[in-house]
């Protein structure tokens, strides 16, 4: 852990400490690439074991006031008994907490080696939840073309109808609106996804949305702009069709499946309620095409830009 700088702090020098993910993965590749491509304005903290890293000529500091504005820095760490990429996501978050560095962009993990591990986080939101300022935080996906929020994430589907009540859809949507007009100031327009197919179908399929989702929805439009419930096939390319639309879905893959597959090479995941800014890629760890030198780094480069955008 490096030293904080306490006798100098370089305040005017933003900082993003970029985590290398999974070694065995694609994300040291990727970061790689985007360093290639793109020179950001902040100042860049690699967290990792640098040799894992498959580039030189990136400086090794042991002390965060070393780091030069605009400039990539390495900060090489070497782990025993938990996962690397949990130490160097968690060694991050330290710095992040204590104000030395003011965003993190993280590569992706593998969640099976950090619970083998011993570890009890099934990933980065998860661990995240500790450090979060109310509640939750809140997983939302961004790009260009289209924007979603998840309701739940890493839960069981069978799980997910005990968690469809008004009151917590209600705070869940004033939670993310209220991030979303702090992070990137402007307004957003809110679409309710239906749960069951054809939105419930006034009761037919299902009656989560009349008992719940309607009544929150109700309550929520005296509030913000929300466009309404619409079904799960049509309430993304609906919001695709508006500016500055959100999407809420009430699943991990309710969400996921139409955001990656419209918008990965732009999609970038950036968690809402956290006291720093955290961004990373859409993609996971890609075992299956690690160490060729054909990842796409579009996602990682997206990462660390809407990072750095919310940094000014």
């Amino acid at each position: 852990m490096p030293k904080p700088n306490t006798k100098n702090p370089r305040k005017e020098n933003k900082v993003i400490a970029v985590t290398l993910g999974d070694p065995q993965g694609i994300g040291p590749e990727t970061i790689a690439k985007s360093l290639a491509a793109y020179s950001p304005k902040c100042s860049l903290l690699l967290v990792g074991a640098r040799r894992f890293f498959p580039v030189s000529g990136i400086p090794v500091i042991k002390n965060i006031g070393e780091i030069q504005p605009g400039k990539p820095a390495f900060l090489d760490i070497e782990s025993e008994g938990a996962d690397a990429s949990f130490v160097w996501v968690k060694t991050a978050v330290e710095l992040a907490v204590r104000g030395e560095v003011q965003a993190l962009v993280t590569a992706p993990v593998n969640k099976n080696k950090w619970l083998s591990s011993g570890l009890s986080y099934r990933g980065h939101t998860d661990f995240f939840t500790t450090i979060a300022k109310a509640g939750a935080p809140a997983m939302f996906f961004w790009s260009p073309g289209l924007k979603v929020a998840l309701f739940t994430h890493h839960i069981a589907l069978r799980d997910v109808f005990a968690r469809i009540h008004r009151d917590e859809i209600s705070a869940f949507v004033r939670r993310v609106d209220a991030e979303l007009r702090r992070l990137f100031r402007q307004e957003f327009t809110y679409l309710l996804s239906g749960l069951n197919p054809h939105a419930g179908e006034n009761g037919h399929l299902g009656n989560e949305e009349i008992a719940e989702i309607i009544p929150a929805m109700n309550e929520l439009q005296k509030q913000l702009p929300l466009a309404g419930i619409f079904p799960p096939d049509v309430v993304f390319a609906k919001a695709r069709a508006m500016k500055s639309a959100v999407v809420i879905a009430w699943t991990h893959d309710q969400g996921l499946i139409p955001f990656k597959l419209l918008q990965a090479g732009d999609g970038v995941q950036l968690t809402l309620g956290l006291p720093f800014v955290r961004t990373s890629p859409v993609h996971g760890t890609a075992y299956d095409i690690a160490g060729q030198g054909v990842a796409d780094p579009s996602s990682m480069l997206a990462a660390i830009r809407l990072a750095e955008s919310l940094l000014h």
